[in-house]
């Protein structure tokens, strides 16, 4: 086992341990999802706290230990700049969960990391509104894992969908519309229909040119995070702050 070994990162997960350290889950270029203890992270001016914030990019020198590894030392890659939005914080922290739950340990996977990188970069972007840069990267994710929704017939009939309201419903994986019988789930205009479609056929220049009005918002959100929920079968916390914050419409 070498004593050290070079990688580079983003933080999916942080958990303080004892006085002054973290736990950190990182995606990692060439090693997968690893786990890590940072010495010390949490004292002021902490030597390798730099790159380490959730969805920060970092080159990191890792020490391999029995159960986890220990950071040596982390080098932030690119500008920080994500700002103290807290709707921006909370589609960031949305986004690492997901990719969290998603991914298994030890597999590495450049064109995921890379994915993962981007949509980082892309969400703690100052410039760039952050809730629909959050559809776009949980609708990446899913496609890029494997878990994306059916989007071309009703889950009811089988009949192709139709430029027509319906509903998503997380435990068929897709879209019913009436005459169906609707069983609850999440209610879609026809405008979002079209836009879920047009994501899953890989069009995701769409998301960026559309000028998203606050219904479209909520419910490609909504589907997505109900699709997640389902398919990890549990709740995604930083997704209840999310929309706590939307609901009191935070800045």
């Amino acid at each position: 086992m070498p004593a050290s070994v070079a990688d580079e990162g983003v933080v999916l997960r942080r958990r303080n341990y004892q006085e002054a350290d973290r736990i950190l889950v990182i995606l990692t270029r060439d090693h997968g999802k690893v786990s890590c203890l940072a010495r010390g992270v949490r004292r002021p001016r902490a030597r390798n706290a730099a790159g380490l914030d959730l969805l920060g990019r970092a080159k990191l020198l890792l020490i391999p230990g029995r159960s986890l590894y220990v950071l040596a030392q982390a080098r932030p890659v690119g500008a920080a700049g994500r700002g103290d939005d807290p709707i921006r914080l909370a589609c960031a922290a949305l986004f690492a969960e997901a990719a969290d739950g998603l991914l298994e340990e030890g597999h590495p996977d450049p064109i995921l990391f890379e994915l993962v990188g981007e949509h980082a970069e892309r969400l703690l972007d100052i410039g760039r509104p952050p809730r629909p840069e959050l559809v776009l990267a949980l609708f990446r994710l899913a496609a890029e894992v494997g878990y994306l929704p059916a989007l071309e017939r009703c889950m009811g009939c089988g009949r192709p969908l139709e430029n027509r309201p319906g509903s998503f419903i997380p435990e068929l994986g897709g879209v019913v519309q009436p005459p169906c019988p609707v069983p609850g789930g999440v209610s879609c205009e026809a405008a979002t229909i079209r836009v879920l479609r047009a994501l899953a056929r890989g069009d995701f220049e769409v998301g960026r040119r559309l000028r998203w009005g606050p219904r479209l918002l909520s419910e490609t959100e909504a589907v997505l995070v109900a699709h997640l929920r389902h398919r990890l079968d549990r709740r995604l916390l930083a997704a209840d702050v999310l929309a706590q914050l939307v609901d009191a419409g935070a800045d």
